[in-house]
């Protein structure tokens, strides 16, 4: 019998193969964008789950409450694991670690590379089971100088020789003996380095770290415990844990389940409120949506033919079939269909995957020797099938043999409500897409163009590493002699990146009860020159002020300036701790950090000659290429251990917008297959409709109708599906995109523009769809569709 259904279901598929192309190529086209989509989803679902023991290891993260909020950061007081540890129970192990610093050269005999590191406690590799392939977990950070490296940074190094024990010098001076080796990182991992270095090595870099007390904020904590039932004791005990050991602080410290950090990773008043979660979210709704869509395309054309089959069916009846068999019948045709169209499906993930990688900038692909990837791809296939075939199997097994054969059968006319509801569906979706890629643009544009208060053009950082620190001056004087720059400054962070804040400033007429968090910015002298950043009142900081060397004087910005509310502010004496400090120069607000929050209010120090980037303002009138020539040879001659490092501040600046670009991607992407697969639901009932009615268009046009009025009488019936579409999906457009641009502080207002605008889009291309078989049929000779009559 299922041999019978597969021959039948064949014949008839070739019969019409028209149909059959459109049909499989809408399904094909929908199962491939769902693949990508579910590929995509499940490379951010599968973060740090490479780990034995995820369920049971916590990152420590800090509540500061202030400015009538809670601020919430993963940074901790150096003595946190340490207490954490003794003091908590059902804690099994409590390391620090730190990768912000750990950037470093990387030299053996003659070979030298720059490499992304990290310090660590001894137990690190004891919570994460990164797998050991040389060495082991338990003695690899033992010794103070001990360097675990990963697999390829291993080939990198010393090829094909054993890299055990082997000596490597860290930016040409600290000596290093390897003691493991590790296999390479996931790129679906939240820490990313290619070494790890003892935490020792950290403080012995950094003195100020091993002096640091309660307040200071700066280690990343990791805990791993016994069971997760431990959690709301140890919670408890670790709220008041900073302030037991440091009166008067009210951080608040917590677990937070390593296992949710990516997807669930933002804060808001102390509580996780989300994350890269929304994203996934919106983009298993949007894999539904496309696959709905061409399901949806499926039932329409099926149904759309079911005065074709009107007679198949009466026949196979009068002849004894049961409905049952019939439903079998047509259901085999469907699923045969759909497994092609799941082939073909897969084809189009197999070669567009290169360009989808690129396009992200990540790297998925098709677990090939996964059984369970097989098994999901034919559950695809299958349940696409049963979806789309269903309701036409149903519907056309229902035809009485009597009223078909007597010709008294009006084919569609039941099946015609449904057919509408789905094509507004369809369109409806189509709408949605179309008004979230327009405003998710316009977000991105209106925070790329707003004013971000310092001149990211024909900036560039340098990082201070090596010899660098100590002839900074030289350098910059270097390349102010030579033409190559118009001015230099040292900063004690990017001026694109954020750095440190605190709560301890105070001002006169400031309130007890006023708690302001300040960030804190060095830089040294040249700065508002070379970053382009203006100078309100005041002046800036020199070399040869001996208030400023001394660090007795501060810079603050426009937004400080107001919280502060001072009259005059510059010759105001604040305090910066317990240091008594004159306010000198005010300037105008800068974006430093994330540009779709508001400034914060900014406290700048006097940086000497001490700095992690040097900033330089390249000369506009010469080329770029001729100054960073300038520059990479007088750093080759300055710092000659170190590969010449030039970062361009304008490039770095457009990274801030790589999440929100990724997801307008996307949505144009996949928003505009959706839209591609209702037009080819739309052609193919445009195509049949135009065909049922070639007889009345053949009187018409005899009658003297005119192509238009042709193309008129064709078309209305689905630009009324579609009217009732863009009716339906605007209020749902509205909320949706309101609730989404929630998300951040500085947003565009929702406009009606943008509404209409996606509607006229919409109505276009339907038109433009529905039109081309209106006109093809308004424009066939009358005498052969009446030749018969």
């Amino acid at each position: 019998m299922f041999k019978n259904y597969l021959k039948v279901a064949w014949r008839s598929i070739v019969k019409h193969k028209g149909f059959s192309l459109l049909n499989a190529g809408g399904l094909a086209l929908g199962i491939a964008s769902c693949l990508l989509l579910v590929l995509y989803v499940a490379y951010h679902l599968g973060y740090d789950k490479q780990f034995n023991n995820i369920e049971n290891i916590y990152l420590v993260e800090n509540n500061q409450p202030g400015d009538g909020k809670i601020y919430t950061f993963s940074a901790t007081p150096r003595q946190a694991a340490e207490a954490i540890k003794t003091e908590v129970p059902g804690v099994v192990r409590s390391v620090r670690m730190i990768n912000y610093t750990a950037e470093g050269l990387l030299s053996y005999k003659d070979n030298t590379f720059k490499k992304q590191g990290m310090f660590a406690d001894d137990g690190f590799f004891d919570i994460f089971s990164y797998k050991f392939i040389q060495g082991n977990a338990a003695s690899a950070l033992k010794l103070p100088n001990s360097l675990i490296i990963t697999k390829s940074l291993a080939t990198t190094l010393f090829g094909k020789e054993d890299p055990m024990n082997k000596i490597v010098k860290r930016n040409n001076q600290l000596p290093l003996t390897v003691t493991g080796v590790i296999e390479d990182l996931p790129a679906n991992a939240t820490f990313q380095f290619e070494f790890v270095m003892p935490w020792v090595m950290f403080e012995d870099s950094n003195p100020w770290a091993k002096d640091s007390g309660w307040g200071s904020n700066y280690a990343r904590t990791v805990v791993q415990l016994k069971d997760s039932k431990s959690l709301a004791r140890a919670n408890n005990i670790m709220k008041g844990m900073v302030g037991r050991h440091n009166d008067g602080n009210k951080n608040a410290l917590f677990l937070y389940p390593f296992a949710k950090l990516h997807l669930y990773g933002k804060f808001e008043d102390g509580k996780a409120v989300g994350g890269m979660i929304d994203q996934i979210q919106l983009f298993i709704t949007l894999a539904i949506c496309i696959l709905l869509i061409a399901c949806v395309n499926f039932m329409n054309l099926s149904t759309a033919r079911s005065e074709e089959r009107a007679k198949e069916v009466g026949i196979r009846k009068a002849i004894g079939s049961g409905r049952g068999s019939l439903i079998g019948q047509f259901i085999t045709e469907s699923v045969i269909l759909s497994v092609l169209s799941t082939i073909i499906g897969v084809i189009i993930v197999v070669l567009s995957l290169p360009y989808f990688n690129q396009l992200l900038g990540i790297t998925l692909k098709l677990p090939y020797s996964e059984g369970y990837a097989w098994a999901f791809i034919l559950g695809v296939g299958l349940v696409s099938g049963l979806l789309a075939g269903s309701y036409p199997a149903f519907y056309l097994s229902s035809f009485e043999p009597i009223k078909v054969l007597k010709g008294m059968f009006k084919g569609g006319s039941s099946a015609l409500p449904l057919r509408k509801i789905l094509v507004v569906l369809q369109f409806a979706i189509a709408v949605f897409l179309i008004s979230a890629t327009i405003i998710i643009y316009r977000q991105i544009k209106y925070v790329q163009d707003m004013p971000i208060g310092f001149d990211k053009n024909n900036l560039v950082e340098i990082p201070m590493e090596g010899d660098l620190q100590k002839n900074a001056q030289v350098f910059v004087n270097d390349l102010k002699n030579s033409g190559a720059i118009t001015g230099g400054a040292i900063m004690s962070a990017s001026i694109t990146s954020s750095g440190s804040n605190t709560w301890g400033v105070s001002w006169p007429g400031k309130r007890d009860d006023q708690q302001v968090l300040i960030d804190i910015f060095s830089v040294g002298e040249g700065f508002t020159k070379t970053a382009g950043v203006k100078l309100l009142e005041g002046r800036e900081f020199s070399n040869s002020n001996a208030l400023d060397t001394a660090h007795k004087t501060v810079l603050i910005n426009e937004s400080a300036a107001k919280i502060m509310n001072l009259k005059t502010p510059v010759g105001t004496i604040i305090k910066n701790g317990d240091q008594p400090v004159t306010i000198v120069g005010v300037y105008k607000d800068f974006v430093w950090g994330s540009p779709y929050e508001k400034t914060r209010p900014m406290l700048t120090q006097f940086s000497g000659n001490y700095g992690s980037v040097i900033g330089l303002r390249l000369n506009p009138s010469r080329s770029i290429s001729a100054n960073v020539d300038a520059i990479t040879k007088s750093l080759k001659a300055i710092n000659p251990f170190f590969p010449p490092t030039i970062n361009f501040v304008d490039g770095d600046f457009e990274k801030k917008f790589q999440n929100e670009k990724l997801m307008a991607t996307l949505a144009n992407l996949f928003g505009g297959l959706a839209i591609i697969i209702s037009c080819l639901g739309l052609f193919g009932l445009a195509a049949y409709a135009a065909e049922q009615r070639v007889k009345e268009i053949g009187v018409r046009k005899v009658l003297g109708a005119t192509v238009f009025n042709l193309t008129t009488l064709l078309s209305k019936d689905f630009l009324i599906l579609v009217a009732i579409a863009i009716v339906v999906a605007t209020p749902v457009s509205i909320w949706g995109m309101d609730k989404w641009l929630q998300n951040y502080q500085t947003r565009i207002p929702l406009s009606w523009w943008m509404f209409v605008a996606a509607a006229m889009v919409t109505v276009i291309i339907a038109l433009a769809t529905v039109s081309y078989q209106a006109v093809k049929a308004a424009l066939a000779n009358p005498v052969k569709s009446l030749r018969s009559e």
